[in-house]
């Protein structure tokens, strides 16, 4: 791969981002990271380029740990199919709010719902409370919402989409038309080629993050070993839900991504890989201020109304 080198908006957004002192993570306790992390999104430049939409619905589904809050995004027009989509932070941080923009986009788009679930939290609720919920999410969807039926989700919400994906195969779960894994935490290996060229840039995300957050999200060795935690452990992709994958150059987790992508293709699960020069880890949701953004989620949306079609034949 050729140098890593960050596009023109990104390096403005690093730049902006330590000019205002704003720490890492991993410099953090829970509660400040959580902090920080609300104070960014309170500070961020609205986007200009979200849809209207018919309805967007706040409730609660049952889960195997109690309640789980969701929030249900309906287009205008016929719904051709639903996207369980599991948001980001670390399995540490964010809520509802974090993705809000993306399922937004997704929803009026592609033309599908899009059912967002608030996951428990680690380290107060670690593996596998996060993944329970997000399982349960997905039972929910299948017997409430329009199929066919898709998971999704960005960074940790990758890795959970991923593992939700090995465990509706594995426990004969729900038919899955395909799992979209943006910049999925799918590794943790630190020695990939991306960690070692990224992993101590400042780019968003470093490799002391991925550490942090890893060890708030796993506690033991046989967490360690099991793919439903780490889905790059998997010694078996066959019969996996087709993949739609995406990552930026620039980000620690671009490897794993890549990795994720040849372990299924060698499996014989399609797979649609996309990798955007010069974006870092958080990009995808910028679809109002860079143009490789907006590109990505389009993509997505091609690929969601393609594997649609392919459903109806």
């Amino acid at each position: 791969m050729a140098a890593r080198t960050l596009h023109p908006f990104c390096e403005t957004v690093v730049a902006t981002r330590k000019e205002a002192g704003i720490p890492e993570y991993a410099s953090l306790d829970p509660a400040g990271a959580r902090a920080l992390m609300a104070q960014v999104m309170a500070n961020a430049p609205a986007p200009t380029d979200l849809p209207d939409l018919a309805s967007v619905e706040d409730f609660s589904i049952p889960g195997p740990h109690g309640g789980i809050p969701v929030r249900r995004y309906t287009p205008h027009g016929e719904v051709k199919g639903t996207v369980v989509y599991f948001h980001g932070g670390g399995w540490v941080l964010g809520d509802l709010d974090t993705g809000d923009g993306i399922c937004r986009r997704w929803a009026g788009w592609a033309g599908v719902e899009v059912l967002s679930i608030d996951y428990r939290l680690a380290p107060e609720h670690p593996f596998p409370v996060p993944l329970d919920d997000c399982y349960a999410g997905l039972e929910w969807a299948a017997a409430n919402m329009t199929g066919p039926l898709f998971i999704a989700g960005d960074s940790a919400g990758g890795n959970l989409a991923a593992a939700v994906a090995i465990k509706a195969r594995d426990d004969g779960g729900p038919d899955l038309a395909g799992q979209i894994v943006i910049y999925g935490a799918l590794g943790s290996d630190y020695g990939t080629t991306s960690y070692r060229e990224v992993g101590d840039k400042g780019w968003m995300l470093t490799a002391p993050d991925m550490s942090w957050f890893w060890g708030h999200y796993l506690s033991g060795e046989a967490e360690n070993a099991s793919p439903l935690a780490i889905p790059l452990n998997l010694k078996q992709a066959l019969d996996l839900a087709p993949a739609f994958i995406t990552t930026g150059d620039c980000d620690v987790l671009c490897d794993d991504n890549l990795a994720y992508a040849e372990l299924l293709r060698e499996a014989g699960v399609p797979v649609e890989l996309r990798v955007d020069a010069g974006m870092f880890h958080g990009y995808y949701s910028m679809t109002s201020f860079a143009e490789p953004a907006r590109e990505a989620v389009e993509a997505t949306v091609r690929w969601i109304g393609e594997r649609m079609t392919a459903q109806e034949s």
